[in-house]
C-alpha cells in the first residue's frame, strides 16, 4: 500500500468516524471510487480507528480524568462520573459482545460496494425519522440507565460496514429525548471501548500480514486522529445549529454514487 493511500484512508476514517456517515463505509466506497487496493482491508481499516480513538481520548481527556479521579473521590463530581462510567460500560457491553461473536462474519460479508450503500441508505432513513421524532418532545440533559442500554443496543446495527456508529447512537439519543450535544457527547463517549476493542485485535493480524510497514502505521495513525480530532470539535460546533438531515441527504447521493460507479 502506498503512503498516498494510507494518508487518503486516515483521513477518510478520521473524518467520517465521529460524523453520522460511516467511517467503515467510506473505508470501502473510496476503494471502490478511487481504485484503492484491498490488501488486508479489515485489519488496516480497525488500525486506523487507533487515530480515532486518540482523538475522542485526547478531546474528552478532563472527562476521562474525572473518571479515574472518581475512584476515590465522593464528591458530587465524583458521583456524576462514576455514573457517567457506568452508563458507558452499560451501552458498550450489547455490541461488545455481539461484536466479538460475529465481527469477522459480519465485516466479511458485508463489505461489497451494493451492501454498503444499502446501509447508507438506512442510516439515512434513521437519521431523519430519529430527528423528526426528537422535534416532537422536550429535551431531556442526561441520560438514565435506561438510555444508555437502548442507545448501546443501536450500536450493534452500527456494526455492519456502511451503517454509522456515531449515527446510529445519535438517533437513539435523540429518540430517547437527548437533546443534540448531550446525544452526541454521549455517542462520542461510548465509542472509546468499542473502537479499542476492534483496533486492538486487529493490531496483531496486521503486523502479521505485513500489509503496512511502521512508517506507514505511523503516518496513517497520526492522520486519522488529527481529521480525527477536526471532526468532534466541527460536528459538537454546529449539531446544536442544524438537524441530522443534511448528513442524510450526502448518504443518500454517496449511495447513488457508489452505485453508480461499481
Amino acid at each position: 500500500m502506498s503512503l498516498s493511500e494510507v494518508i487518503i484512508l486516515g483521513l477518510v476514517q478520521g473524518l467520517t468516524e465521529f460524523l453520522p456517515v460511516s467511517s467503515s463505509g467510506h473505508l470501502v466506497a473510496v476503494r471502490v471510487l478511487i481504485n484503492l487496493s484491498d490488501i488486508e482491508g479489515n485489519a488496516v481499516d480497525a488500525f486506523l480507528h487507533l487515530g480515532t480513538l486518540l482523538a475522542v481520548l485526547v478531546y474528552y481527556r478532563r472527562v476521562w480524568w474525572g473518571m479515574v479521579r472518581s475512584v476515590i473521590t465522593n464528591d458530587e463530581e465524583g458521583k456524576d462520573k462514576r455514573e457517567l462510567a457506568a452508563k458507558l460500560a452499560l451501552a458498550t457491553v450489547p455490541a461488545a459482545v455481539v461484536g466479538y461473536l460475529f465481527q469477522d462474519q459480519v465485516a466479511g460479508y458485508f463489505r461489497d460496494p451494493s451492501s454498503v450503500a444499502a446501509s447508507f441508505l438506512a442510516t439515512a432513513v434513521i437519521l431523519v425519522v430519529a430527528d423528526w421524532l426528537a422535534g416532537q418532545q422536550i429535551s431531556i440533559k442526561r441520560a438514565s440507565f435506561l438510555d444508555a442500554v437502548m442507545i448501546g443496543l443501536a450500536q450493534v446495527i452500527a456494526l455492519l460496514p456502511g451503517v454509522s456508529r456515531s449515527g446510529m447512537t445519535i438517533a437513539a439519543g435523540r429518540w430517547r429525548g437527548l437533546g443534540r450535544k448531550q446525544a452526541t457527547n454521549f455517542s462520542f463517549l461510548m465509542s472509546a471501548p468499542i473502537i479499542a476493542g476492534a483496533s486492538l485485535t486487529s493490531l496483531a493480524s496486521l503486523l502479521n500480514a505485513g500489509a503496512l510497514s511502521w512508517g506507514q502505521m505511523a503516518l496513517g495513525l497520526l492522520v486519522s486522529f488529527c481529521a480525527g480530532l477536526t471532526a468532534i470539535f466541527l460536528l459538537l460546533k454546529v449539531v446544536e445549529r442544524i438537524s441530522l438531515r443534511p448528513f442524510a441527504i450526502y448518504l443518500v447521493v454517496i449511495a447513488g454514487l457508489l452505485l453508480f460507479v461499481s
